[in-house]
């Protein structure tokens, strides 16, 4: 959700720090788990909300709502800033394909092109349903990302609060566009929506075409209706959780897993698993499933939560796992809403991040479990694609970014975390928080780092941060990250290598594990520190590659058959199978003819 809406909540005092500051002046305090450093922190100039993150190659293009910066991130640890590119509009949400730059406005402007200015009325207030307003996604071309220039833009009602990027063909993606009146709109809210033909609750998310030959002929090609399926009145109320919006039925963050062809989607009053079917179009009128939070039982600090606003969602590389994350309407850290319409409003446990598997069962929920502000819902993140782990990276706003282990997705913890604290005088009130991190995401765009993970923030005040996870992971380069689009499914192959096989005779067998290719996998990546499997007759061991995805094995087999190496599935990763003849002993006083060796796919 934007952050500006924030701005109407209380602002309550940060926690009570570890380490007692001098009662001199205000001044920040980083706190950090010992296994995560940051080595980059850039505020953008103008000042701006920052935003979201999406990376293609060696860039990351940042988004704020004044500009969006082009960063080379070739070298992680320091990052070149090629371009601060001035293009104003809210939230400025970057999704890149290639050369093509798309930025999601969620806020009328006199113009659809950068340079355009938010609209406003006479007495120089906001002015949100000026009819002639405009609100949608602006195409920039990025092949000389020193000097970027818009090359279209498609308006969309309710404007573009997120974006989610659908590569369907080699020539062809689609833009699902998630918006909701959160402001009256042109074509948009209770009055100029029906005004318009347009429901005023919204209702659907729009789907534009960009034929990647000609962005300027981007369109909107289709409308998906939103539904509630279950829910008494179909639509999203926010004032039943204490913010004065508009009724709305609409979603918030939408992540594809494009080759298993499902959706994950926060839908405000609902999270829910789509099918997209082969036309790129997700079928939103008939949910696989639908879940929601709708009671806490016990009050503040029990062990159920209410949810406020499904705000985002993120598969396991795999889709065996979903997490789903609550933007909370309330205040204080654990954030706590008072809910309901009337008096007395009901104090509910907000802002948790939850765990289901692909079959919609609830695994597990989850709070930071740092005391670090006067707000710290989760937010934004994405799952790190670590073979044999389940790792997230996330932000929570005042919390700052972390990693949140859920290997075992009914226990999740936090491996390791930092944020800023602001520290303040003695007597001096604190309203506002040094961190308020908005989105948090892992990316490698190398490979061999099997030390470590390289993670980016986005924070509201701080800017562009980078950051350095030292853990034993063993996680896969990438070429792109849309962090909304999810592009492969991870699957090993083993390579054998060994002399001929006979029963009898003591061979070495060595097993090479690597990826298969991939949409957007680096190429050539060894599989480390996976179990990996040898069967076959008298033969049995289990081992774990090395760091080169390697395991060596003495083999003296007591009879003809087939030796089966094998890697189970594991966390993020499919696994995959390999065999080998094994000849039966020489007769005496005769030369063997040897033994090949053969492979299968799992």
């Amino acid at each position: 959700m934007n952050r500006l809406v924030r701005l109407l909540l209380p602002l309550g005092v940060l926690a009570t720090l570890v380490f007692a500051p001098p009662a001199a002046a205000v001044h920040n305090l980083d706190q950090h788990s010992l296994n995560m450093q940051k080595l980059f922190a850039s505020p953008n100039a103008s000042g701006a909300t920052n935003s979201d993150i999406a990376f293609w190659g060696s860039r990351a293009y940042v988004g704020n709502y004044n500009s969006v910066r082009i960063y080379d991130i070739a070298n992680p640890a320091a990052p070149q800033l090629i371009r601060d590119f001035e293009c104003v509009g809210p939230q400025n949400d970057p999704a890149v394909w290639g050369n093509l730059l798309f930025l999601a406005i969620d806020r009328t402007m006199t113009g659809p092109n950068c340079g355009s200015t938010p609209t406003v009325n006479q007495q120089g207030g906001a002015f949100h349903d000026d009819p002639s307003g405009w609100e949608g996604v602006r195409i920039i071309d990025v092949s000389n990302p020193a000097n970027p220039v818009q090359v279209g833009a498609v308006y969309a009602d309710c404007g573009a609060h997120t974006i989610t990027l659908n590569p369907v063909s080699v020539s062809t993606i689609h833009l699902w566009v998630s918006s909701y009146p959160l402001n009256p709109g042109p074509t948009c809210g209770p009055v100029r929506g029906p005004a318009a033909g347009r429901h005023p609750h919204h209702g659907v998310i729009q789907i534009i075409e960009v034929p990647l030959a000609n962005p300027a002929a981007a369109r909107e090609i289709a409308e998906p209706q939103i539904v509630y399926p279950g829910d008494p009145d179909n639509a999203f109320n926010p004032g039943e959780h204490g913010l004065p919006l508009l009724t709305m039925r609409a979603c918030h963050d939408i992540q594809i897993h494009t080759k298993l062809r499902i959706a994950a989607a926060a839908c405000a009053e609902q999270g829910q698993l789509w099918r997209i079917g082969a036309d790129g179009i997700p079928d939103t009128a008939n949910p696989i499933w639908v879940v929601d939070e709708v009671a806490d039982s016990d009050g503040p600090g029990g062990g159920d939560t209410q949810v406020d606003f499904w705000h985002s969602a993120t598969f396991s590389w795999d889709g065996k796992i979903i997490n789903f994350i609550d933007e909370s309407f309330g205040s204080g850290c654990p954030t706590v809403t008072n809910t309901g319409l009337t008096e007395p409003r009901t104090p509910s446990d907000s802002g948790w991040m939850f765990f289901y598997d692909r079959q919609g069962n609830k695994l597990s929920q989850m709070m930071m479990p740092r005391r670090t502000g006067n707000y710290c819902s989760a937010h934004l993140g994405n799952v790190v694609p670590a073979i044999g782990q389940y790792l997230l990276a996330n932000a929570w706003y005042t919390g700052g970014s972390d990693i949140v282990d859920f290997t075992n997705p009914r226990i999740p913890h936090e491996a390791s975390y930092y944020y800023t604290a602001r520290t303040p005088a003695e007597g001096t009130p604190v309203t506002t928080p040094a961190a308020n991190t908005w989105s948090h995401y892992w990316y490698e765009n190398h490979v061999g780092d099997d030390n470590g993970m390289w993670t980016y923030g986005n924070d509201i005040p701080g800017g562009f941060q980078v950051f350095r996870t030292t853990m034993p992971v063993v996680d896969i380069g990438l070429t792109r990250m849309n962090p909304q689009t999810q592009e492969d499914v991870f699957q090993c192959r083993i390579a054998l290598s060994a002399r001929s096989l006979r029963a009898g005779t003591a061979r070495t067998v060595r097993a090479t594990v690597r990826l298969r290719p991939g949409t957007a996998i680096l190429p050539n990546q060894a599989v480390g520190s996976v179990p990996i499997r040898f069967r076959g007759p008298g033969v049995s061991a289990n081992l774990r590659t090395n760091a080169n995805g390697a395991a060596q094995l003495g083999v003296n087999a007591t009879r003809r058959g087939t030796l089966r190496v094998s890697i189970p599935d594991v966390p993020n990763m499919r696994g995959c199978t390999a065999s080998a003849r094994v000849a039966a002993a020489p007769r005496r006083g005769t030369r063997g003819t040897g033994a090949g060796l053969t492979g299968r796919r799992p």
